[in-house]
């Protein structure tokens, strides 16, 4: 099955935080995760702010960037999901970022892991399934 992840789950792959065992869980779960390309920005940041914060070295950092999170999650491009981005996060709320998460679920009919409950309640008002991690992946 295909999993869209989004940027607060693949955080929790290299960034311990409560349910970060459950993150991890879908990567050995055998679902296809994929993920808007805005996900490496994503995730960048909150390795920036690790490494500011003297819990992660820009070496390990980097080493996420490059090697480890391409190996986790097949990116996707989103250029075709702008409208569709702007359209779901103008009628139903989130921002713009959340939105592409949402518009690539719906373009591949498949649901969203994520941590972020906001994402969750627009993704679930667009009319896409979206599952907390907090709450387990059915796996």
């Amino acid at each position: 099955m295909i999993v869209v992840v989004d940027a607060s789950v693949a955080a929790m792959w290299y960034l311990p935080q409560p349910y970060s065992d459950r993150a991890v869980g879908l990567l050995g779960s055998g679902h296809d995760l994929v993920a808007p390309e805005l996900l490496r920005l994503e995730v960048g940041s909150a390795l920036l702010r690790a490494v500011r914060r003297k819990e992660l070295t820009r070496v390990a950092a980097g080493q996420v960037i490059q090697s480890l999170l391409p190996e986790a999650v097949r990116f996707l491009p989103t250029g075709d999901e702008a409208p569709a981005s702007f359209e779901i996060a103008e009628r139903f709320g989130g921002s713009i970022y959340d939105a592409v998460y949402i518009a690539l679920a719906r373009a591949l009919r498949a649901p969203i892991s994520t941590d972020d409950v906001e994402l969750a309640r627009t993704a679930r008002k667009a009319g896409v399934t979206a599952v907390l991690v907090k709450d387990d992946f059915p796996l």
